[in-house]
C-alpha cells in the first residue's frame, strides 16, 4: 500500500539547513532542570570551557528563549552537538526545525486531519445529519441548488447531537432505518457560550471575513458583535468581525501601552473598522525583545515564524480570500465559535496559522506564541462584565488542533512485537511482509490516510515547547487522527506494541526502533499516541508508569447510522465510530465529525452557497460538507470551552473528568462497541472491524451539554415524580419547557 500525494507547499525563499559538516547550524538544547541549563549556557559562552563535551570556543546563542527555562537555540557545528550530547546535564540536542522550514515544514496539505469527501436563529433551526447520502426523492438535497436561502436557520448535526446524552436521530428508538437522513426542526439550547474564554484555532489559512464570523443582519438570537479588542475597549474603534489573529493582534491584546504611544506608526484600522497593530510591528513585537513596553522586555521572544505572515496570507478580508492554506482553517473555525456552526459562538475567537504555508512556526514556535499570549494576555474578564458575577481569574485559553503528523513506514514490512513481556528486543518479533500484515496492524490507514499511521516521537524542541504550553495552563484539544489506528492508554495491553525492520537483537529494541514523519524522528510504535496527541506527556523517553497526556485527544463520528459490525453485517442500526476514525482507550471523546456542515471560502464539489451576506462583502461565502477528525477536534473544542466559561480554573484533568464522569460512556444498546479486544491476538479477524470502538469491551464517551456542578453554570430544566399512588395521566399529556 503506497501513499501518494501532490507537494503544495511552496518552499522558495524558505531557509535551508546548511549541510557541511563544520558549518554553524541552528541546534535546540534542552537541559533537565533550570539550575542544569544556567550552567550549560554559562560554559557555551565561555572561551576556554575546561568542561567535558562542551566545545572549546565561545558558543552563540541567538535565541535564548526567556521563556522557557530549560532550552534555547545556539549555533553549532554537527561534531559539536553530538559531542555535547553526552554531557550529563543534556537531555537532548536536536536541529531547530522552525529555523529550517525548506527542511522541515510539512505540506500543510499532508498534515490536516481532515477527510475530504467525493440555537441558533430565530425558533426553529433546520438540523441536518446524513444531509450529503439523502435516499432518492426525500430532503435534504443532493444537490447546490436544494439547499438556499431559505434555509438561513440550519446547521450540521454537531450542535443538536450534542446537546444531550442520547442520540436525537437514534434508530434503535425509532425503528427507522434512515432516521439519519431525518432534517429535525427544533430550536437549539445550550448551557453557555464561551462568553469570557480565549478560544484558539491552529490551523492554515482562515477567510474571517465569511458571514459566520462577522455581523451581518440575520445574526442568531443572543450573539455578540464584535471581539476581544473591542470589548475590552483597546480598540476604541468598533469592529464587525469576531475573529482576531494571535500573532497579529495578540500583541496589542498584551501590550496596548506600546501600540497606544506611537499610533500614527504602530496603529491601522482593518477592513471591518477594529483598530489593529501595523504587521511589521507586531511581528517584531514577538522576535524583538525592545520593541515592547519595559514590563514584556523579559518575557521571551520567538522568531520561528515566516516573515511573510500577514492578514492577506492568513485572514483574508471583505475583499479578498486569503492567499495562504486550503480554507481547513475556515472550516475548523466554523465549528468553535461560528454563529451557526460552533457552540462557542460568543467566546473570544482566536486564530493562528500554525501549519499552512507563512506559518506561525509548526515544530515549535507556535506552540511558545500560544503559551506567551496566555501568559500575559490581560486579566480582562468579559465573563464577569457581561453577567455581573465578578471573577479574579484570568480568562482561560484553549486550544484546537486538526492536524497531525504520519507516514507509511510500517508497510514497508518487518517484524512486529504484539503484546511483548519486554521492549528491548530479547523477546523474538514475527516476520511480515508488505501485503501480508498481522490483521492488528493491516488496516492502518486503509479507509481514509492513504495507508499512513503515527508512532510516538522521539523527545525534541517540539515536545518539549508543546508541554511547555500544556504546562503553562491552555487547554490542548487535538484530532485523535484518520488511520484507522487503535490508540491506548499507557499500562493498557497494546501500549507496547512496534514494529522493526530488523530480528531479535541489538538492532531491534523500541529505543532504537524509530522512523521519520516530515523529516521528525519517532519510534516505531503502533498503538500509542502521535503527534499532537501525545503533547504535554507527563515522562520522558518510553516510560510508561505514571505517563499522563496533556492533550484532550478526539475521535469522529459518523453521520449515518447504518448496520454495523464486521463488514457492515448485523442490523442493530446503532449510532458509531466513522471507518476511519483512530479508537481506543487513548480517545477521550468522540465528536460529530463525517457530514457536518461548516463555513467556506471556495466554490467546489462539496459547497453550498451561504444564505447571509453583509454590506461591503464582494465574495461569495459558501458552506461546506466538512469531516475526519478535522471536524470531531473543533465540535469538541466548541463544547469544552462552553464548559471553562463556569470553571476557569479547569486543567486537563478537570476536563477528562468531566468527559468520564458527566458526560459518561455510551450505551452498548445505543452505541455500536464492537468485540472486547482483551482476548485478541495479532491476527484475531475483527482487529478489522472498521466500527469497532477496539475499548476492551468499554464504553466510549461522546461529548454533550452535560452539567459541569458549576454554581454559575445554568441548570436544565427538571421534572421529578415521587412515588405517589394517587398520580395518574390520561389521554394525551404533553410537558413543554421554554
Amino acid at each position: 500500500m503506497i501513499h501518494t500525494s501532490t507537494n503544495t507547499l511552496d518552499r522558495t525563499g524558505l531557509a535551508v539547513k546548511p549541510t557541511g559538516a563544520n558549518d554553524k547550524k541552528a541546534y535546540s538544547i534542552k537541559c533537565y532542570t533550570k539550575d542544569d541549563w544556567v550552567f550549560i549556557h554559562e560554559e557555551l559562552e565561555k572561551d576556554g570551557s575546561l568542561e567535558d563535551n562542551i566545545p572549546d570556543p565561545s558558543i552563540v546563542c541567538p535565541d535564548k528563549k526567556e521563556h522557557s527555562d530549560t532550552r534555547a537555540t545556539y549555533m553549532l557545528t554537527d561534531a559539536e552537538a553530538e559531542d555535547l550530547r553526552k554531557h550529563e546535564r543534556v537531555e537532548f540536542v536536536c536541529i531547530d526545525y522552525d529555523a529550517y522550514p525548506g527542511n522541515y515544514a510539512p505540506d500543510p496539505k499532508d498534515i490536516v486531519a481532515s477527510i475530504q469527501k467525493f440555537g441558533r436563529g430565530t425558533g426553529s433551526v433546520s438540523n441536518y445529519r446524513a444531509w450529503n447520502t439523502s435516499p432518492t426523492g426525500t430532503r435534504p438535497p443532493t444537490s447546490q441548488a436544494g439547499i438556499g436561502a431559505s434555509d438561513k436557520n440550519r446547521t450540521g448535526y454537531q450542535i443538536l447531537r450534542h446537546t444531550q446524552k442520547e442520540n436525537p436521530w437514534d434508530a434503535t428508538s425509532t425503528g427507522l432505518t434512515q432516521s439519519d437522513h431525518i432534517i429535525i426542526e427544533t430550536e437549539t439550547k445550550q448551557l453557555g457560550d464561551g462568553t469570557g474564554v480565549d478560544a484558539i484555532v491552529s490551523d492554515d489559512g482562515f477567510w474571517i471575513a465569511h458571514p459566520e464570523f462577522v455581523t451581518t443582519d440575520d445574526d442568531p438570537v443572543g450573539y455578540s458583535t464584535g471581539n476581544a479588542l473591542t470589548w475590552s475597549g483597546i480598540s476604541t474603534t468598533p469592529g464587525t468581525c469576531g475573529v482576531l489573529d494571535v500573532l497579529l493582534d495578540g500583541p496589542y491584546y498584551i501590550d496596548p501601552d506600546w501600540f497606544n504611544a506611537d499610533p500614527g506608526n504602530r496603529l491601522t484600522q482593518r477592513w471591518d473598522g477594529t483598530t489593529v497593530p501595523v504587521e511589521s510591528v507586531a511581528r517584531a513585537w514577538w522576535s524583538d525583545s525592545s520593541q515592547r513596553s519595559v514590563g514584556f522586555s523579559t518575557i521571551g521572544t520567538t522568531s520561528g515564524f515566516s516573515a511573510f505572515y500577514s492578514r492577506q496570507s492568513c485572514n483574508g478580508s471583505n475583499t479578498q480570500k486569503p492567499t495562504n492554506g486550503s480554507d481547513h482553517g475556515t472550516q475548523c473555525a466554523g465549528q468553535v465559535f461560528g454563529k451557526n456552526y460552533g457552540s462557542a459562538y460568543n467566546c473570544n475567537k482566536w486564530v493562528l496559522n500554525g501549519i499552512g504555508g507563512s506559518n506561525a512556526g509548526i515544530n515549535g514556535s507556535q506552540f511558545d506564541i500560544q503559551k506567551l499570549f496566555h501568559l500575559y494576555k490581560p486579566n480582562y474578564d468579559r465573563h464577569s462584565a457581561v453577567t455581573g458575577k465578578q471573577n479574579d481569574t484570568k480568562n482561560p485559553t484553549l486550544s484546537s488542533n486538526s492536524w497531525g503528523y504520519r507516514d507509511d513506514a510500517i508497510h514497508d514490512g518487518g517484524f512486529y512485537w504484539y503484546r511483548p513481556s519486554s521492549i528491548d528486543g530479547l523477546v523474538p518479533g514475527t516476520s511480515y511482509t508488505s501485503g501480508s500484515e498481522p490483521e492488528f496492524i493491516d488496516l492502518l490507514g486503509a479507509y481514509g490516510d492513504g495507508s499512513r499511521m503515527k508512532g510516538e516521537m522521539v523527545d525534541s524542541s517540539v515536545t518539549a515547547s508543546g508541554k511547555e504550553l500544556s504546562d503553562a495552563g491552555v487547554i490542548f484539544v487535538c484530532a485523535a487522527g484518520n488511520s484507522n489506528q487503535t490508540q491506548v492508554r499507557p499500562g493498557d495491553l497494546d501500549f507496547d506494541n512496534y514494529w522493526a525492520t530488523a530480528a531479535q537483537g541489538n538492532d531491534s529494541p523500541l529505543s532504537a526502533s524509530t522512523h521519520f514523519e516530515f523529516g521528525l524522528q519517532c519510534y516505531n510504535t503502533i498503538n500509542r499516541r502521535g503527534w499532537p496527541q501525545s503533547l504535554g506527556k507527563t515522562t520522558s523517553g518510553l516510560s510508561t508508569a505514571g505517563t499522563e497526556y496533556a492533550a484532550i485527544n478526539i475521535g469522529a463520528l459518523d453521520d449515518q447510522i447504518v448496520s454495523g459490525g464486521l463488514g457492515g453485517n448485523t442490523t442493530d442500526y446503532k449510532e458509531k465510530k466513522v471507518s476511519y476514525s483512530d479508537m481506543g482507550t487513548g480517545i477521550d471523546c468522540y465528536g460529530a465529525a463525517d457530514d457536518t456542515m461548516t463555513a467556506d471560502g471556495r466554490a467546489s464539489s462539496l459547497t453550498y452557497p451561504h444564505p447571509e451576506t453583509y454590506s461591503g462583502l464582494t465574495l461569495t461565502p459558501y458552506d461546506i460538507d466538512f469531516g475526519g477528525t478535522s471536524s470531531g477536534c473543533p465540535t469538541c473544542a466548541g463544547w469544552i470551552t462552553t464548559k471553562l466559561q463556569y470553571n476557569r480554573d479547569w486543567t486537563y484533568t478537570d476536563v477528562r473528568n468531566w468527559l468520564n464522569n458527566s458526560c459518561g460512556a455510551q450505551s452498548p444498546d445505543r452505541f455500536y462497541y464492537g468485540d472486547n479486544i482483551t482476548g485478541f491476538t495479532s491476527t484475531t479477524a475483527a482487529w478489522e472491524d472498521m466500527y469497532s470502538v477496539q475499548m476492551y469491551g468499554q464504553g466510549p464517551v461522546v461529548i454533550w451539554d452535560a452539567p459541569t456542578g458549576s454554581p454559575t453554570e445554568p441548570k436544565k430544566p427538571e421534572i421529578r415524580i415521587t412515588n405517589s399512588p394517587n398520580l395518574k395521566f390520561s389521554g394525551g399529556v404533553e410537558i413543554k419547557f421554554s
